[in-house]
């Protein structure tokens, strides 16, 4: 007898801390002491649960998941507007300046084709980096791109015609010369005013 005894506490492992602290706290906190009377409440209520109270619920869940993605859209939205990053009323007053200094280059010095436009439309870009507070490269470029490209389409098209270049080419081209004086105009402008404002 004694035997059989001896055999089942060698059977037996002691149990852990970890599993001793987590049996004494689920006992404290009242887990353990659930009675057949709560188990069976809460079986009751599961039975009770009509397709409708459970309709109710997933629609309560729904408008839940449904109220934080909107909040997270609305919070994205407004970080993310497009009028912060291209305003069209700066797009438009850009690009009639450069057109202003396209025309003004083209009637100041007549001879050497392109170059008084460019000129003319460099002159404009620095005066309004030197003038203008907050940064509209996105703005410059495009106004500078799209003014470039009709300026040469406008200048040389029937040159191209005739000459049996494509069209494509030409519209490209001035679309590149119109990009790249405009930016560079209003960069060297941003820079001298970021030095004039820069104390010593």
């Amino acid at each position: 007898m004694s035997d059989r005894s001896d055999e089942l506490t060698a059977d037996r492992e002691p149990a852990s801390t970890d599993d001793l602290l987590e049996e004494t706290e689920r006992l404290l906190s009242g887990e353990g002491s659930s009675g057949p009377d709560e188990a069976s409440a809460s079986e009751l209520e599961d039975a009770q649960a009509t397709p409708e109270t459970e309709a109710a619920r997933s629609s309560a869940k729904a408008g839940s998941r449904l109220g934080s993605l909107r909040s997270r859209l609305g919070s994205l939205g407004s970080r993310a507007t497009p009028s912060k990053y291209f305003s069209p009323k700066a797009f438009l007053a850009l690009t009639l300046a450069v057109v202003a200094g396209l025309f003004v280059g083209n009637l100041l010095v007549p001879v050497g084709g392109p170059v008084g436009g460019l000129l003319g439309a460099f002159v404009v870009a620095f005066v309004l980096g030197l003038v203008t507070s907050k940064r509209r490269y996105l703005e410059v470029s495009v106004a500078g791109a799209a003014v470039g490209s009709v300026a040469a389409l406008l200048d040389f098209v029937i040159t191209a015609i005739a000459v049996g270049s494509s069209v494509t080419r030409l519209v490209a081209f001035g679309a590149a010369a119109g990009l790249v004086v405009c930016v560079a105009g209003y960069y060297f402008g941003r820079d001298l005013r970021d030095g004039l404002s820069r104390e010593v």
